[in-house]
C-alpha cells in the first residue's frame, strides 16, 4: 500500500477540514553553557519539549461558510486530531488562530492557520483509591458498628432468668461453631493460632459473666474474626470459606427443645416441648419476644462479623477469572442484602449505638464490589465451541451471540483458521463471552 493510500482526511473534533501544509515542532529543551577558555560548550537536557504541530487548512466549498463556523466553534481546549500522516492524536489548540478569506481571487474558501500542542501525559500523578486497602478498612469499621449494635440491643437486665439462660445456651452454641469454622484455616499460622486459641479460651471460660456485659461479649467475639496480619492470597481463600459458613449461623444453631413447642396430632398425646410452631399455642408471650430480639441480635453481630471479616480476606484473595469475581460479588450481595432487609424489619433497640450499623453495612458492601469489580476488569471470560462442520465465522459469531459483529474477533484469537469462509469442524474454538 502507498503512502498515498494511508492519508487520512484531517479533522478536530470530528470537523474536518482540507490541509495544505503540516509543520511539526518537536524535540528536546536544552539549556547551553558557554565559559571562557573552553571550546566545546556543556549542555543540559531539560526534557522533551511540548510538541506543537501548525496547519494551513482550509475548507472550501459552497457551504464554506457553514464549514468554517463549524470548524471555529471547536477550536478551543483539548480534543482528537486526526493527522493526515500521523493518526489520531490528543492535542490542544494552541492559542490564537487566524482565518483569511479572499472573496475576489478564492471565492467560496476561508483558509485558517492553526497550531496545536499534542497533549503530554500528566506530569504529577493522580492519586487513586487502593480498593483492597478501602475494603479492609471498610471491613474494620463494619466490625465496630456491628459491635455497637450488639451493646446497644443486648441487655439482660429485668429478663426473665429463663431468658436469660437460653441465651448463655444460644451464644454459647453460637461460639463454638465459630470455632469449628476458624479452627482449621488457623491451624497453619503457630503465632496466629496460639493467639485465636487463647481468645477463644477466654471468651468460652467467661461466657457466664459477659452476657452481663454486652460491650465486652461483643469485643471477645470480634476477636475471633481476626486475620493474619501476613496473610497470603491462597490463604485468604481458606479463610473467605471459613466466614462464610457463619453467613446463616441462626440456621446452622439449633435452637433448644424447649425453646419451642410440638403440637401433636389430636388423641396422639400431650402438648410437649420440641421442634413445632409456638404459635400454634399462643406461647408468643412478651418474655419470648424478648428472647427473638436478643437471638436476633447476636445472630447479627456474628453474621455481620462474618460478613466483613470475608470482604477483608477477598481483598488479599487472588481472582482466578471473571466468573470467579461475579460469583464472589454475588455471595457478598447476598449477605449484605439479607442483613439488611431482616434489620429492616427489626424493632429498634432501646439503646442508641454509638455507630450507625446500617450505614457501615452499606459502605462495606460498596467497597466489597468496588474492589472486586476493579480487580477483575482486565479479566477475560473465555469459552469453547466446536464447529461440527465447515461454516463461515460469522456464521460462528452468529450462531453464539445473535449478531456477526465478532466475526474479527473470533478470527484473531483462532489463528488456525486460514480463511474466514472455512472455519474447519472438529476443532475447538477460543471465543470470548459477551453475555
Amino acid at each position: 500500500m502507498s503512502w498515498v493510500d494511508q492519508l487520512q482526511m484531517a479533522s478536530f473534533r470530528d470537523v474536518t477540514f482540507q490541509v495544505d501544509s503540516i509543520d511539526v515542532s518537536a524535540g528536546d529543551n536544552v539549556v547551553l553553557r558557554e565559559y571562557p577558555f573552553q571550546d566545546l560548550p556543556t549542555v543540559f537536557r531539560m526534557g522533551e519539549a511540548a510538541e506543537e504541530i501548525k496547519f494551513s487548512a482550509y475548507v472550501i466549498g459552497d457551504d464554506y461558510i457553514d464549514q468554517r463556523e463549524r470548524l471555529r466553534a471547536v477550536l478551543t481546549g483539548e480534543g482528537v486530531l486526526v493527522h493526515p500522516t500521523a493518526g489520531s492524536m490528543r492535542v490542544f489548540v494552541a492559542g490564537k488562530f487566524t482565518i483569511k478569506e479572499n472573496p475576489t481571487a478564492e471565492g467560496g474558501m476561508a483558509r485558517f492557520d492553526l497550531t496545536f500542542v499534542r497533549a503530554e501525559t500528566r506530569r504529577y500523578p493522580a492519586g487513586v483509591v487502593s480498593t483492597p486497602q478501602e475494603s479492609f478498612r471498610k471491613g474494620e469499621l463494619a466490625k465496630q458498628a456491628s459491635a455497637d449494635a450488639f451493646a446497644s440491643a443486648f441487655d439482660l437486665t429485668g429478663k426473665p432468668g429463663w431468658v436469660a439462660d437460653r441465651m448463655v445456651a444460644r451464644i454459647t452454641d453460637s461460639v463454638a461453631g465459630v470455632w469449628g469454622q476458624i479452627k482449621s484455616v488457623t491451624a497453619g499460622v503457630t503465632d496466629f493460632s496460639n493467639t485465636i486459641i487463647g481468645n477463644y479460651q477466654a471468651l468460652r471460660d467467661g461466657l457466664n459473666s459477659l452476657v452481663r456485659q454486652p460491650r465486652l461479649l461483643a469485643d471477645s467475639l470480634r476477636n475471633l474474626f481476626a486475620l493474619p496480619s501476613d496473610l497470603s492470597a491462597a490463604s485468604a481463600r481458606d479463610f473467605m470459606a471459613a466466614f462464610e459458613g457463619l453467613f446463616d449461623v441462626s440456621s446452622k444453631v439449633t435452637q433448644r427443645d424447649f425453646e419451642v413447642s410440638v403440637m401433636p396430632a389430636v388423641g396422639a398425646g400431650l402438648v410437649m416441648y420440641g421442634t413445632g410452631n409456638a404459635d400454634v399455642l399462643g406461647l408468643s408471650t412478651p418474655a419470648r419476644a424478648q428472647l427473638d430480639a436478643l437471638t436476633t441480635a447476636s445472630d447479627q453481630l456474628i453474621e455481620s462479623l462474618a460478613v466483613a471479616s470475608w470482604v477483608q480476606a477477598a481483598s488479599v484473595a487472588e481472582l482466578t477469572s471473571y466468573d470467579d469475581a461475579l460469583a464472589l460479588r454475588a455471595a457478598l450481595n447476598a449477605q449484605c442484602t439479607r442483613l439488611l432487609l431482616r434489620a429492616s424489619t427489626a424493632a429498634a433497640s432501646d439503646g442508641l449505638p454509638d455507630s450507625a450499623w446500617h450505614d457501615a453495612m452499606l459502605a462495606l458492601l460498596t467497597a466489597g464490589l468496588r474492589d472486586i469489580q476493579e480487580r477483575s476488569r482486565d479479566m477475560t471470560r473465555l469459552q469453547s465451541f466446536t464447529p461440527q462442520a465447515w461454516m463461515p465465522v460469522w456464521y460462528v459469531s452468529y450462531r453464539l451471540f445473535g449478531t456477526a459483529a465478532y466475526a474479527d474477533e473470533i478470527l484473531a484469537m483462532n489463528p488456525h483458521i486460514t480463511h474466514p469462509l472455512l472455519v474447519p469442524p472438529g476443532k475447538a474454538l477460543r471465543v470470548m463471552r459477551h453475555d
